[in-house]
């Protein structure tokens, strides 16, 4: 490599006259600049797998989530329609009562260890790093 390609290697913007000059450089670089990207063949991120296979995963854990309600709703004797309804009416301050009448009697220390353990399991699930569909 001579001198003046030397410099256009190290500062393009410095020496553009020298790839009108030179031809070896000009058949090195001039393609680079003028390819456009192609958007369309952009990687995969590493927690997509080997395809794109997220919108079937939802559909299908969605699909088993009804699937479990039409059988619980089934095993209940009541329809799935009379279930919503039933949870849609459902009374805020009762449920926080209960939760409150659940936790009284371990007293302040025994709701500062579960509050600490609680967040501790939800910080080592956090760090973890996380794996594709198919890892």
């Amino acid at each position: 490599m001579s001198d003046p390609c030397q410099r256009y290697a190290e500062d393009p913007e410095a020496n553009a006259a020298h790839l009108r000059e030179c031809a070896k450089c000009r058949g090195i670089y001039a393609p680079i600049e003028s390819q456009a990207v192609r958007v369309d063949a952009l990687p995969l991120a590493p927690w997509e797998g080997a395809g794109h296979r997220s919108w079937p995963l939802v559909f299908g854990g969605a699909l088993a989530l009804l699937a479990i309600a039409l059988g619980l709703c089934a095993a209940a004797g009541i329809s799935l329609a009379a279930a919503i309804r039933a949870g849609a009416g459902l009374d805020w301050r009762a449920t926080l009562a209960i939760a409150s009448n659940a936790v009284r009697p371990l007293g302040p220390i025994g709701f500062a260890v579960l509050f600490v353990l609680v967040n501790t399991l939800l910080v080592v699930l956090l760090r973890r790093s996380p794996r594709g569909i198919d890892a």
